[in-house]
């Protein structure tokens, strides 16, 4: 069958236009914008402060000494959505607080789970003292980045460490 030039022109010119047309959408529109870059707190301020409730980890037992489980609390300090939170003070502190963290709730379990697999691989020796500390803040701010994102979380504070 032989088409006609103006039978190509008229199916041709409804799915030239579809493409051009889509075409034009995803150029201009551009996908989203990147989020503005939120800086690092500075000397007195602080972001968002999410506060993981204790755990009670097993750690891993080598030899007949040492303890056996370690009490553990912490808190994660998440970049805030815009630098106006640092600004804040009192009440609209308080809400914005409330509000960030409740985003970041979803991923509480998500945390809490890697928290006792970094503690889990550790006896207690590898625990106490400060640089023990150290190494642990170290490879649980790598695994929660990992979780939340490396720009959301700033640091992590232990609010408790007691061996048993």
């Amino acid at each position: 069958m032989k088409l006609g030039k103006k039978t190509i022109l008229l199916g041709g010119l409804p799915i030239g236009l579809a493409v051009s047309g889509a075409l034009a959408f995803v150029v201009l529109s551009g996908g989203s914008a990147p989020k503005p870059e939120i800086p690092d707190p500075k000397v007195g301020q602080h972001g968002v402060m999410l506060v993981l409730e204790e755990r009670v980890v097993n750690l891993m037992q080598t030899g007949a000494a040492g303890y056996r489980y370690a009490k553990i609390g912490l808190t994660v300090e998440l970049r805030p959505a815009s630098a106006d939170f640092y600004a804040l003070a009192g009440e609209p502190r308080v809400v914005a607080e409330k509000l960030a963290v409740g985003e970041s709730e979803a991923s509480v379990p998500l945390l809490l789970d890697a928290l006792g697999r970094v503690v889990s691989a550790r006896d207690s020796s590898q625990i106490s003292g400060p640089e023990a500390r150290v190494a642990v803040k170290a490879e649980l701010l790598t695994a929660f980045r990992q979780i939340l994102g490396d720009r959301e979380v700033i640091d992590l504070y232990f609010t408790d460490l007691v061996m048993q």
